[in-house]
């Protein structure tokens, strides 16, 4: 089965059902034609980008998704230090990329220009090429 390392922004769209692209990639998850894996990481950033309101429901409905959503440990760590020292990777882009190389993940849905720094490690895809791997 395919892994992919989803960005934050995907995530949000996501959780909020942006448009049935979206719909189409949830029910991937969920049918199981795909895994999708996050940081935690991502946790911090939908806090912030999601607002006091509705956070914690979104959060849960993360949670309940058919998602991986993976812990930062020593290792991760370590080879994220490696990416924003190599590639000058912001920090949380680092440990969201290290997350995905650890996971031995091949792609990372993004729309964020400065993955491209480390498609050599993990490809960067937009959301129509997830979804014709998952067709």
């Amino acid at each position: 089965m395919n892994k992919i390392l989803i960005d934050t922004m995907h995530i949000v769209s996501l959780l909020i059902n942006e448009n049935n692209s979206y719909y189409e990639l949830s029910q991937a998850l969920d049918d199981e034609k795909i895994t999708g894996v996050v940081s935690v990481v991502t946790l911090t950033e939908l806090i912030k980008i999601l607002g006091e309101k509705i956070y914690m429901e979104k959060i849960n409905e993360l949670v309940s998704l058919n998602i991986i959503v993976a812990d930062i440990d020593q290792t991760i760590a370590i080879r994220a230090g490696e990416l924003r020292m190599r590639y000058g990777l912001p920090t949380g882009d680092s440990l969201i990329a290290a997350t995905g190389l650890i996971e031995n993940v091949k792609h990372i849905l993004t729309d964020d220009a400065h993955f491209n720094a480390v498609k050599n490690l993990i490809k960067p895809i937009k959301l129509n090429t997830a979804l014709k791997m998952v067709r």
